[in-house]
């Protein structure tokens, strides 16, 4: 016997038997509906695991890309702001040495025009104390023998000259060489104008320097007859002193056994003639048998190679100047090309320092060298 019964749903009568399959078709149907929702929620549950996966590597690799770039740029940065500061560095370098050269050439320069104005000092000064010796010599005459100065008015005559010179040098002879005997030869005596005995401290006598004195225009006729005043006084060395030497002597010159020089060299050569007395009386203190050392010190003494080192000493002088006035203006031009380098290099630092600033939005560190009174 069929059971039957009415379908909830539909309202149809259905067997029983209908009735369980559908109903285990239904709790199939439901079982496999839940099934396929679990499983659809598995796949979706990891693509969705998967897809975060690959969000998250994709974004860990791009964070870890951002810091390596911003690691790389922290570097470069500290690389550009170390040569910056190597930069500044050298340029605070440059400059100290530049101040330091400066500062030594402007020591150089202070000591050289020191000693040129000490020489200009002292040729003015001999010119001036000249001028002097004359005037006193001329007031002198002048007081002696009135109506003979006024006939004469202001005209210099030539043996007045001459006087003055010869006065001038024997001042100077006797307040450079206090130990040697200074005498003047007086006038309407034949012979030269001085006679220097050169005596050391105890009052031996080393030697005779006879001094002649000439404002005239040089002439060589004067050279025989100052050797005969020599001989006459047995006179070691024979100087001459010219107002107006020739041309060719500079300082000095031995012209056939007699030195010839120059007003301003006088007391120099003076000085080296002297001590060369010193030494050859000495060594004939020293050894009366070495008479023939003492005669090539002698000869030496009249040799052109002692002539040289007069004329080397006078030369050096010169050269020396000339030299200093071409190393000052070297020195000035090559200041004047450092100072446009460094205004140069100034000039482009900032401004790559300010292209540098523009780039990083003002992170970079403050250097005061290149602010304002300001701060900015």
């Amino acid at each position: 016997m069929t059971t039957t019964f009415k379908c909830p749903h539909c309202g149809e009568q259905i067997e029983i038997s209908e009735a369980l399959t559908h109903q285990i078709e239904e709790q199939v149907l439901e079982s496999l509906k839940v099934q396929h929702q679990k499983e659809l929620l598995e796949v979706s549950k990891k693509a969705e695991d998967e897809a975060f996966e690959k969000l998250r590597k994709d974004f860990d690799l791009q964070i870890g890309r951002l810091e390596k770039e911003k690691e790389e740029e922290v570097i470069r940065n500290n690389k550009l702001l170390k040569e910056l500061e190597q930069m500044n560095d050298q340029m605070r370098m440059l400059r100290r040495r530049d101040e330091e050269r400066e500062l030594d050439m402007k020591r150089k320069l202070a000591e050289d025009e020191e000693k040129i104005r000490k020489e200009a000092s002292k040729q003015e000064r001999e010119a001036v104390s000249l001028e002097i010796a004359e005037l006193k010599k001329k007031n002198d005459d002048m007081q002696r023998a009135l109506e003979e100065a006024k006939a004469k008015g202001t005209q210099k005559s030539q043996q007045l000259q001459g006087e003055v010179l010869e006065l001038d040098l024997e001042e100077k002879l006797k307040n450079a060489f206090v130990y040697d005997e200074i005498t003047p030869i007086g006038k309407g005596v034949q012979g030269a104008d001085i006679l220097q005995n050169v005596r050391n401290q105890n009052g031996k006598l080393a030697g005779v320097i006879l001094w002649e004195t000439k404002r005239a225009k040089w002439t060589k006729s004067w050279i025989p007859k100052l050797k005969e005043d020599g001989r006459k006084n047995d006179a070691t060395m024979i100087v001459l002193v010219c107002e107006n030497p020739p041309a060719e002597i500079d300082n000095f010159k031995v012209i056939e056994g007699v030195i010839v020089t120059s007003i301003t060299y006088c007391l120099s050569i003076a000085s080296v003639l002297r001590r060369n007395l010193m030494l050859i009386a000495q060594a004939k203190s020293a050894s009366v048998n070495k008479d023939e050392k003492l005669e090539m010190l002698y000869e030496y003494i009249q040799s052109d190679a002692f002539r040289h080192r007069f004329e080397a000493f006078a030369d050096g002088v010169k050269a020396m100047e000339e030299d200093l006035l071409t190393e000052r203006r070297s020195m000035e031009r090559i200041w004047k090309k450092r100072e446009t380098e460094l205004k140069r290099m100034q000039l482009n630092t900032s401004r790559m320092f300010g292209e540098l600033q523009g780039v990083m939005d003002n992170k970079l560190p403050d250097i005061k060298t290149l602010e304002l009174d300001s701060g900015e």
